[in-house]
């Protein structure tokens, strides 16, 4: 009879110490196990980084919602007004960012900073 393939594998590593009860403090803060903290760090180190885009989308949305959900509904038609602004402000200016980075962006850690850093690149 054929056994079946692991889906965990135990890993043995050795950290600092500091690194160790930082980690168990976050642990404790996330109501996690060590070994579950761990786990979910690892996990999200290889998901992409957020380039400027993604910070100014992410905040105009956190704003919109924030917005929509505070004003009175009678001057919801004012905050999309307003939202459609920033929207615009936000784009030109990511536009001016990618512009005047244009001859920088060769280099790979400011079109990290400016684009996001890929999986791709994560793995390199």
């Amino acid at each position: 009879m054929r056994r079946r393939k692991a889906t965990t594998m135990q890993v043995n590593a050795r950290l600092e110490t500091e690194l160790v009860h930082r980690l168990e403090t976050r642990a404790r803060e996330n109501r996690a196990s060590l070994s579950e903290e761990i786990k979910t760090r690892l996990i999200n180190s290889f998901e992409p980084e957020p380039g400027a885009a993604d910070f100014l989308g992410s905040w105009v949305s956190q704003l919109r919602d924030t917005l929509e959900a505070d004003v009175p509904k009678e001057k919801i038609e004012e905050v999309w007004d307003c939202l459609r602004e920033i929207d615009a402000e936000f784009a030109k200016f990511y536009g001016f960012l990618e512009n005047k980075l244009s001859t920088y962006v060769r280099y790979p850690r400011v079109r990290e900073l400016l684009r996001g850093k890929t999986k791709a690149a994560r793995q390199e």
